[in-house]
C-alpha cells in the first residue's frame, strides 16, 4: 500500500547512485481511473540531477540499459514523461514528483488512456555522476487500476 493506493514495488532495491543509496519510486493517489489522481515521486536522488518518469504495461529486467549503471525494469512499449514541464530536477532536496494524467499516458506512437483493469508499471530515470557522467533508475512500481 502507498497510502490509499494499492500497488506493488518490484525491482527493489535499485542500484545505488552517487548518494550511496538506491533511488526509490513512490506512487500516491487512488486506483480508480475516474479519480485521475496519481502522483509519481522519485526520491533518494543525487542533488541537482535531471530525470523523468517512464510508463509501460510490461515488466522486464535490463541490467545496464543503454549504458546506465542501473537496471530498467520496464519492457515492451515504454513511454517517457519528457514533454514540456515533465523533465524534472531533484534540486537540493534530492527528489522530484509529477502528477500524471491517466487520460494521456505517453507511449512511443501516441498517448493512451488508462482503462479500468489495466496494469501499468512506472519507473524513473535520472542522470548521475558515479564517478563520471552516467545514468541510473529508481526501483519500479506496478499499479492495477479499477
Amino acid at each position: 500500500r502507498f497510502g490509499g493506493l494499492v500497488a506493488t514495488r518490484y525491482c527493489a532495491p535499485a542500484i545505488n547512485n552517487s548518494t550511496g543509496l538506491p533511488a526509490s519510486l513512490d506512487v500516491v493517489g487512488h486506483n480508480a481511473v475516474l479519480a485521475n489522481d496519481i502522483t509519481l515521486v522519485a526520491s533518494q536522488l543525487p542533488q541537482g540531477t535531471f530525470g523523468y518518469f517512464l510508463a509501460s504495461q510490461s515488466q522486464d529486467l535490463i541490467v545496464g540499459a543503454g549504458g546506465s549503471q542501473g537496471s530498467l525494469c520496464l519492457g515492451g512499449s515504454i513511454g517517457r514523461f519528457n514533454g514540456s514541464g515533465q523533465v524534472l530536477n531533484s534540486g537540493l532536496s534530492g527528489w522530484f514528483s509529477l502528477q500524471i494524467d491517466l487520460n494521456s499516458l505517453p507511449q512511443p506512437l501516441a498517448s493512451v488512456a488508462v482503462q479500468p483493469g489495466d496494469t501499468w508499471n512506472f519507473q524513473a530515470w535520472h542522470r548521475d555522476l558515479n564517478p563520471t557522467a552516467t545514468t541510473n533508475f529508481t526501483d519500479a512500481v506496478s499499479v492495477t487500476f479499477n
